[in-house]
């Protein structure tokens, strides 16, 4: 039983949850760090008896509580890409809307590849490297179509602007401050709990982009840690994950439990100085 599994079933209380066992069926706590530029998330959770373990695989979450699990996790998977790849000062959080908004997502999805093209070829000129880019095509209040991306710097902001040529658009360095890039990556991805078409990403990467560094260890986290962090997150937490994880600050600390399922959801946001913040 994974981690996906178990934030799955911790969504609700299924009517066909085994009967908790008298004896802790938990045989260790599995950690997932995974490091995305100056950010360090820690998930941590159980690992069952197989006994209990192959009860527990019988369940079968609804569609409602695998969709929140699926967005909640998109939305970290878009966040680790957004802190591996882009720095504040120098990439840029760029808008582009239509004076005429196509009601075709898949026009929608040309337009930008065109005009990254442009940002591509102009950069060429420049002695450039192709542009690093995330982009999200959102739906607005009255259902235009619009886009949200973080890209690389390098041209100027003007430049910038100027080669969409289909409407407004507004290109911003990304701000440096508290929860600067990973509040920013939130906001563009507030929609992707919202209906989509089959087949239709949530959002568009370029293939130039670095990925996240993730380690798995049974060890990392023991079986009495954990406990002491459900007990009491605010003090133990940041005590047990300061001493693990030391230089860095605790931004978030969630943990996610039950009275019927043995063992908790731990999920923790860390953050070592970045060399280019002022300190």
């Amino acid at each position: 039983m994974d981690g996906k599994l178990l934030e799955m079933v911790l969504e609700e209380r299924p009517e066909e949850i085994p009967i908790r066992p008298e004896k802790n069926p938990v045989l260790y706590v599995k950690t997932r760090t995974i490091r995305s530029g100056s950010m360090t998330e820690v998930e941590c959770y159980p690992v069952y008896a197989y006994s209990y373990r192959r009860e527990l695989m019988k369940v079968k979450p609804t569609p409602e509580a695998m969709r929140a699990v699926n967005d909640r996790n998109a939305r970290k998977r878009f966040e680790r890409l957004a802190e591996c790849n882009f720095q504040p000062g120098r990439d840029y959080a760029l808008t582009l809307t239509y004076t005429d908004a196509p009601e075709d997502p898949e026009r929608c999805r040309m337009d930008l590849t065109n005009y990254l093209a442009r940002v591509n070829r102009a950069r060429m000129k420049e002695g450039l490297e192709r542009a690093k880019v995330i982009a999200v095509v959102e739906t607005g209040k009255k259902g235009r179509l619009h886009h949200h991306l973080l890209i690389s710097g390098g041209l100027t902001r003007d430049r910038m602007e100027s080669l969409w040529g289909k409407g407004y658009a507004n290109c911003d360095r990304i701000q440096d401050g508290p929860g600067g890039l990973t509040a920013l990556a939130r906001y563009m991805t507030k929609g992707f709990s919202a209906k989509r078409e089959r087949g239709r990403h949530r959002y568009y990467y370029s293939k130039n982009l670095r990925k996240p560094v993730e380690t798995v260890s049974r060890s990392r986290i023991s079986r009495r840690q954990a406990e002491r962090i459900r007990e009491d997150a605010d003090v133990q937490g940041e005590i047990i994950l300061r001493k693990l994880y030391p230089g860095q600050s605790l931004e978030e600390l969630t943990v996610r439990q039950s009275e019927w399922l043995p063992g908790c959801y731990i999920y923790a946001r860390m953050r070592r100085p970045s060399p280019w913040r002022t300190i």
